[in-house]
């Protein structure tokens, strides 16, 4: 039995039919292929980090009447031990979160100089914990953003969304956070079983449980998320099986299961929790997709199911070519010539905190790294974020080639496996298919790409 490790491509370059059937076979799990290029592929654009930044931020809004905004808030009450992502833990200083805001807005008005205003469809305050700022805070960041881009900065975009930590609220704090203008939030639970939290590193007050998820979905939220991970460290079947029940009887409308992704420099690692069984990962899925179908959702994407209103717009747009473009110590931006990013570090998190705050207050640009996009990496990119339901004719229109014609060879052997059904108009992937998106993703990555990934040491 073949389990996960720590590396996103598991794939040869050209992957015929009998070695994707043997990968398979072998109960493979590969890495959530949620952007591409993965971040992991990134450098340091020559000759040097703030090469031709403008330009490229420049040129990309101005190919698109909308955009997607989003800002990374990088405090957290505590790492978990699972987090790869860029997080700081932090005490809940108030005088520190204003002069993050401020430094925030700061980056965006020398971004905002760089094009003009647009129809905002998304507005995402991720993270870290941005439910650690208080309500006030986040209505200045979001009022600050719409009036620097927003042709419409009074009116709040149909996804206004936070990232919450239900720990960090009460049912008083959800009223404030949705009076600040917010209409989405995602309540990072991860899991519902005590025991499973306690094990990720987490304090979670008793209150911050179904109760508190009932409190949201009366507060009047457009859409009411929830995230859970299978993988977890502990995590037994009937343990997953009991999250996704407590969930769905309160049917918020949306929930997201994603599958744990292991990282060096982490709490897991430490503790020597290393790998993953392939085959467990793809059983706890599959009780997931049954379990949430039964109580009424239908499947959006291999790792998001909806109902009434749910949805996730910021990442359908961001698969759909649109700009995300991203402001915040840690915040990417998906934009149509490069993907940018400012600064990330699991390994010295807070001194990757105090070079983007130092770079924004001298006026200059806080992009570390990135990767220019070419108009074959753009069509990679849609092929491999749509793989689960790829419009042909939207592709030919926006990037003047269909992606099941260029990479042929793939879309075959997809097909050859039940994996895949493939029509004049539109390429599917089955339920078979879908279980194992993420493998079949990573088969459309460019050779440099790989070189880049098989070169990458998480030495951040």
């Amino acid at each position: 039995m073949r389990v996960v490790v720590d590396t996103p491509v598991v794939t040869a370059a050209s992957t015929p039919a009998r070695d994707l059937a043997a990968l398979i076979a072998a109960d493979t799990r590969a890495d959530y292929v949620y952007s591409y290029p993965p971040r992991q592929s990134y450098r340091p654009l020559p000759p040097g980090p703030d090469a031709d930044v403008p330009g490229l931020v420049s040129r990309s809004l101005a190919r698109f009447p909308d955009l997607n905004l989003y800002a990374h808030v990088p405090f957290c009450r505590q790492i978990c031990r699972f987090c790869n992502l860029y997080a700081v833990a932090d005490a809940g200083r108030d005088d520190r979160h204003d002069d993050y805001v401020t430094a925030v807005l700061s980056e965006a008005e020398r971004l905002a100089a760089l094009t003009d205003r647009k129809h905002v469809t998304t507005l995402y305050l991720g993270g870290g914990t941005p439910s650690l700022l208080r309500p006030q805070l986040l209505e200045r960041l979001v009022t600050g953003l719409l009036a620097l881009f927003a042709t419409d900065p009074a009116t709040p975009p149909p996804e206004t969304a936070l990232e919450v930590d239900p720990a960090t609220v009460d049912a008083a704090a959800l009223r404030d956070i949705r009076a600040a203008g917010i209409n989405r939030i995602n309540l990072g639970y991860q899991s519902m079983v005590s025991a499973e939290v306690v094990d990720l590193g987490r304090d979670r007050p008793t209150t911050s449980g179904l109760d508190l998820l009932a409190a949201a979905l009366g507060t009047g939220f457009a859409n009411v998320c929830v995230d859970l991970i299978y993988g977890l460290a502990g995590q037994s079947d009937e343990g997953w099986l009991s999250s996704l029940r407590q969930v769905t009887a309160l049917l918020p409308p949306t929930v997201c299961a994603y599958p744990l992704t292991l990282r060096p420099f982490t709490g897991y690692r430490r503790r020597g929790y290393r790998s993953v069984d392939g085959a467990l990962l793809h059983r706890r899925y599959r009780v997931a997709d049954r379990v949430l179908r039964e109580a009424g959702y239908r499947q959006e994407t291999h790792v998001r199911w909806v109902r009434d209103r749910g949805g996730y717009v910021q990442k359908a747009n961001h698969w759909g070519m649109r700009n995300v473009l991203g402001v915040g110590a840690g915040a990417r931006s998906y934009l149509w010539e490069a993907d940018l990013r400012n600064g990330y570090s699991v390994r010295s998190r807070s001194s990757a905190l105090r070079d983007y705050l130092d770079r924004v207050r001298a006026g200059q640009s806080p992009v570390r790294d990135g990767y220019r996009m070419t108009p074959d990496e753009r069509l990679r990119k849609a092929a491999a974020l749509n793989l689960m339901d790829l419009d042909r004719n939207w592709a030919r229109e926006l990037l003047g080639a269909d992606p099941v014609e260029r990479f042929a060879d793939r879309y075959a052997a997809f097909a050859e496996l039940g994996l895949a059904e493939v029509g004049p108009d539109r390429a599917r992937l089955t339920a078979e298919g879908v279980q194992h998106r993420d493998l079949l993703s990573q088969t459309l990555f460019s050779p440099e790409v790989r070189t880049r990934l098989r070169a990458f040491d998480y030495d951040e």
